[in-house]
């Protein structure tokens, strides 16, 4: 693990402080970010990296506008960045070392849901705000006043889940193969399993391996063997990317339902995911004005289209923003007070409203493969 602030910042934070650009120069406002910017190289690329670009790009965007304007002076951003793995227990330590030494006063970040609730207990007894983009198991925030999540839980997602495999694509056998080690995989599957079981569906096959482990022979001929016409992939892209393709050479030729950790738009490409479908919370294909402008400024600068971890996080620090700037205050206990007092924000991933928990109201989106590209199915408005 390693920490560094980011050099684009730095230069944007040295400009900031030039005679004539009217920011203060004795203090900047300094938050913190945890992105998956170590280990393999698909978590990097489909998490850590978009993760990254969605934060500098709200910092220098801000920065360029003059910082943010609190108590009659204007303040820089300073965003100070913690490089880790998918690791429960790197999380919690990159999280105290931004905290006790880097005296930030929020985190963005980690993104999965495992991470996220061993950071939160730690920013939980600080005092200091966490929020997590991508992580939607019910735990993260469960019994927290500091700690929130921009997504959906994984409660609404699996009704949404079941409902879309059972009602929508007339799947009446379902395998699921899940980390039995990992929160976010195995709780999900439970969820959907128990959801599509009471709308009448048969769980012809479960099946389990751990993190780490690449050799899933055996899992592979079950699920062959009970013939399902679906099957449900609750992981990561890595492990969803090796699965579809070792099914897929064992002959099975059904369709693959994916939940928001597929990050679809890294998969659509690959043959082994055709027809499938899979829920999202952010998406590029959903054309609303805030993530056009989103879009648009995003591509200006990285020359790429965001992923989910990307307008999710730039959505963040937007949100972090607005707070600090109404509640004219960067003090940590402040910010907690704004969020749940901020209206609705309106985003590129779409309305983010915390009413009364660390949890937003806040739809689910529906991507289907077709032919190499990514197509909006559907919105699934929660119920209020």
């Amino acid at each position: 693990m390693k920490r560094f602030v980011s050099l684009m910042l730095v230069a944007i934070f040295l400009t900031a402080l030039l005679p004539g650009c009217g920011l203060g120069n004795e203090q900047s406002i300094r938050i913190g970010l945890i992105a998956y910017l170590e280990g393999d190289s698909i978590t990097i690329s489909s998490s850590g990296t978009p993760t990254l670009n969605g934060a500098e790009l709200a910092v220098k965007q801000i920065n360029e506008r003059g910082g943010l304007r609190i108590g009659g002076r204007s303040y820089p951003i300073e965003l100070v960045i913690e490089a880790i793995e998918n690791d429960a227990e790197q999380a919690v330590e990159a999280t105290r070392r931004l905290i006790e030494e880097e005296n930030v006063v929020a985190i963005v970040g980690p993104q999965y849901s495992g991470d996220a609730i061993a950071a939160g207990e730690i920013a939980e007894a600080a005092g200091v705000p966490l929020i997590s983009g991508t992580s939607t198991n019910p735990r993260t925030t469960a019994d927290r006043r500091f700690v929130f999540r921009a997504t959906f839980t994984d409660i609404f997602q699996a009704e949404v889940l079941a409902e879309l495999a059972y009602n929508d694509l007339h799947s009446t056998r379902v395998a699921v193969l899940y980390d039995s080690t990992d929160t976010y995989s195995s709780e999900l599957a439970l969820l959907f399993s128990a959801n599509y079981s009471n709308l009448g569906g048969e769980m012809v096959a479960r099946e389990t391996f751990e993190s780490g482990n690449w050799h899933m022979e055996e899992q592979f001929n079950r699920i062959i063997e009970s013939q399902p016409d679906l099957v449900f992939l609750p992981v990561y892209p890595a492990e969803s990317i090796y699965q579809a393709a070792a099914l897929r050479k064992l002959g099975y030729t059904g369709r693959f339902l994916g939940a928001d950790a597929w990050d679809a738009p890294a998969l659509v490409s690959l043959p082994a995911f055709e027809g499938a479908y899979a829920t999202t919370t952010y998406s590029a294909t959903v054309r609303s004005p805030a993530n056009q402008t989103f879009i648009r400024d995003y591509e200006a600068l990285y020359n790429s289209a965001p992923l989910d971890a990307a307008g999710l996080t730039y959505d963040i620090f937007r949100i972090l923003f607005s707070v600090m700037e109404q509640e004219q205050s960067f003090e940590p206990s402040a910010i907690r007070d704004g969020l749940y007092s901020l209206p609705a924000y309106i985003g590129a991933s779409g309305p983010i409203d915390f009413i009364d928990s660390g949890d937003p109201v806040k739809p689910i989106n529906v991507l289907q493969f077709d032919r190499g590209e990514l197509k909006f199915y559907k919105a699934i408005q929660p119920e209020q």
